[in-house]
């Protein structure tokens, strides 16, 4: 049976099918430079971008100065030495120097009294962040659960105002104060 109609791939030279095929190659290598090379900008934009420091910066700050704070509110009377240790740790600059200097007398009266306490942070905020220069002010709210050696337990919240400062191990506190209910900080 023959037909009248030539066969496409035989009316087509084989060289024009080739060219066709490194045409179509070329403009797939050229879109795939393209989509990488615009994922790439888009990362360093991302990457590079000063509001997305900041707001790293502020988040990190807010978590140290939230943990900070519970742990510096927080003492089990079994282990007071190891509740001193933890304390330190949390600060540096003036605070630092203050819990050094009065950390024989804290341990003190603190096996005296017996009291265990363990503080949580139930809201904060950060009121102010100099990211250059490694600074924030945070202020927040504390319920903190005692129980004292005879078992009565209570609980007691108070607002804290602390100062925050970037060190090497992260940020630290540098300062903390009381907020009484009524006073703005």
């Amino acid at each position: 049976m023959t037909t009248d109609a030539p066969d496409e791939a035989a009316r087509e030279p084989s060289g024009a099918r080739g060219t066709r095929s490194a045409a179509w190659l070329a403009a797939l290598l050229a879109a795939a430079v393209l989509f990488c090379a615009f994922s790439g900008w888009l990362c360093w934009t991302a990457y590079s971008d000063d509001d997305l420091a900041y707001s790293r910066a502020r988040d990190q700050a807010l978590a140290a100065g939230r943990t900070h704070l519970a742990t510096l509110n927080s003492i089990d009377a079994a282990h007071i030495d190891a509740g001193l240790r933890e304390w330190r740790r949390t600060a540096t600059g003036p605070l630092s120097d203050e819990l050094r200097r009065t950390e024989n007398k804290s341990a003190k009266a603190l096996r005296e009294r017996g009291t265990s306490a363990r503080a949580e942070v139930t809201d904060a905020a950060l009121t102010s962040l100099d990211d250059t220069a490694g600074t924030a002010r945070l202020i927040a709210t504390l319920r903190i659960r005692t129980t004292t050696r005879a078992g009565a337990p209570a609980t007691d919240r108070k607002r804290m105002e602390a100062g925050l400062e970037r060190t090497g191990d992260g940020w630290k506190l540098t300062s903390v104060r009381p907020v009484p209910v009524g006073e703005e900080s």
